[in-house]
Parts: structure tokens; C-alpha cells; sequence
């Protein structure tokens, strides 16, 4: 079967809904399919109804924001039991934590305002109603709508200008991350290695600390890996007996082009055939 792994919903930051998202993989041929939403599984039981209504497979999914070294990262966690406390509250926690650093830049920036010919107020942003389908996430679109960004890149210059990162908000260490997926009878997976680990001599060694930390495998195959990093990695997952995967990170219309790389449903899709799964 043609996969596609990873593939977000307007549950967190995409634009299309989960029977959108099954339309789609039904239409670009993907017969097995993860909707792997940021710290969410509210897709679910929608995405495996749209699969069913479709005929196709659908793999339970998130995408977890965590920390490793005073480094962010994101783990896709699959074959989850989407109800395992554990897993939740995990996740309950990290989204919080993703949403508060939204908070804390719309407090700051009313504190400190940069344009005060676009006044915001942390009670503006709250009674703020966003809309899901436009992707992103409630912050960057009060942001644009307020005439403070007007994109994804203005946005989250503004969190960097005033020191709201990942490295610097609460989220859980990856240890803690990969073994409450396990626990929840899933398995950890390193997304997207090349946004955090270039190609040079080094890049089996910080593999191998991901490794350590409980992955059990890596997303090989990924819209902007170019054809020899793909081929370390998957040198990498044959020498440690690690799981193999594929994604092409949709955000349907949202964030669709990237310096030139498109990230859309069946982008990086392969067959399950070459793929080492669960």
C-alpha cells in the first residue's frame, strides 16, 4: 500500500478536516494514512470513520513536542490507544504548554509594545475567535489579523524577538515522551531528522542519542531530505533494527511550499513494501 505517515488536521495547525484528508489520500492514491496533529489526537475516531467511508487504512497518530539536550524536538507516536490516560494527560500537558507560549507573547508585546499603532491585550487575544480552517494556530492568526504578521515567518520572528522558544517553554523530556507511547501500546518515531541534525560527519551520532532516548525508529522519507540523507537513515534503521517511515507533513493549504519543497498529502509517500513497520 502507498503510505503517508504524517499528516496534520484542522484539529492543530492544517486546514482540512479528517474526511478532507481521506478524500485526498483516496484521490493521490495513498491507501494508508496518520494524522499525526501537534500534541492532539481529537481527530480520532473521525480519521478512521473517513478511511472506512473511503476504503482506506488509517494509523493512529500524534506529533509530540519534547525536549532532548536543551533541544527541541518532535516525536510522531503510532499505533496509539488514543484514550490511554497516560497518553493524554502527556499530551494535555504539552499542547498547554505549546498554547501558554502564545499567551506569554501576547502578554509581552502588550507589556512591551514594538507598533503601537497595532495595539493587542492579552484580553483581545483571549476573546479572540479563531478559525481552524484557515491552519496555523490561534496566536499567529490573531497576530496577522491584528497587523502584527503577516505570514508565518513575521510570526514567529515576533515569538523570537521576544525569547519565546520551544527550548525555553516546559515541554516533556523525550525519555518521558517515548515510553508513555509505548505505554499506550505505540511506537516512537523521530520526525523530520534533517530539521535538527545536518548531513555531515556527525549525523549517526546524534541519531543514536534519539536512539538512546527511546525511538524506535526515524521518518526516513520526508518532503526536504535529499537523496543521501535518505540513504544514511535508512542505513542508520538496518544497522540498529529501527522502524523505517514516510511523511509528507500536509498542512493542506496551509505552509503547502517551503523554500521550494512542497509539503503536501503523498509528497514523500512510498510503498508499505519498502517501509520496515509495526
Amino acid at each position: 500500500m502507498l503510505c503517508d505517515l504524517h499528516i496534520h488536521s484542522w484539529y492543530s495547525d492544517g486546514t482540512w478536516s479528517p474526511e478532507q484528508i481521506a478524500a485526498t489520500c483516496q484521490k493521490r492514491g495513498i491507501q494508508l494514512f496518520s494524522i499525526t496533529d501537534h500534541n492532539l489526537v481529537s481527530a480520532y475516531p473521525e480519521a478512521f470513520q473517513a478511511a472506512e467511508k473511503y476504503n482506506l487504512h488509517c494509523v493512529s497518530g500524534v506529533e509530540v513536542d519534547c525536549i532532548l539536550n536543551g533541544r527541541s524536538y518532535h516525536v510522531l507516536g503510532y499505533h496509539i490507544d488514543t484514550t490511554h490516560p497516560a497518553l493524554l494527560k502527556l499530551l494535555t500537558d504539552a499542547r498547554a504548554v505549546l498554547d501558554q507560549m502564545s499567551d506569554r507573547l501576547i502578554a509581552a508585546i502588550e507589556q512591551n509594545p514594538f507598533d503601537t499603532s497595532h495595539p493587542v491585550s492579552v484580553a483581545d487575544y483571549f476573546s479572540y475567535p479563531n478559525d481552524s480552517s484557515r491552519g496555523g494556530w490561534k496566536g499567529l492568526n490573531y497576530l496577522i489579523d491584528r497587523g502584527l504578521a503577516h505570514d508565518f515567518d513575521s510570526g514567529m520572528a515576533l515569538y523570537r524577538r521576544y525569547q519565546i522558544s520551544y527550548e525555553t517553554s516546559s515541554f516533556p523530556p523525550m525519555e518521558e515522551t517515548c515510553q508513555t507511547i509505548v505505554a499506550a501500546g505505540g511506537c516512537p518515531i523521530l520526525a523530520h531528522p534533517a530539521n535538527y541534525f545536518p548531513l555531515d560527519e556527525h549525523l549517526e551520532e546524534n541519531l543514536l542519542q534519539a536512539v538512546n532516548a527511546g525511538v524506535q525508529g526515524i521518518e526516513c522519507y520526508y518532503p526536504s531530505h535529499s537523496e543521501e540523507y535518505r540513504r544514511r537513515c535508512l542505513a542508520f534503521c538496518k544497522q540498529h533494527q529501527l522502524f523505517t517511515t514516510c511523511g509528507g507533513d500536509s498542512h493542506g493549504t496551509f505552509q503547502l511550499e517551503i523554500d521550494g519543497v512542497r509539503y503536501e498529502i503523498g509528497a514523500a509517500s512510498v510503498d508499505s513494501s519498502i517501509l520496515y513497520l509495526k
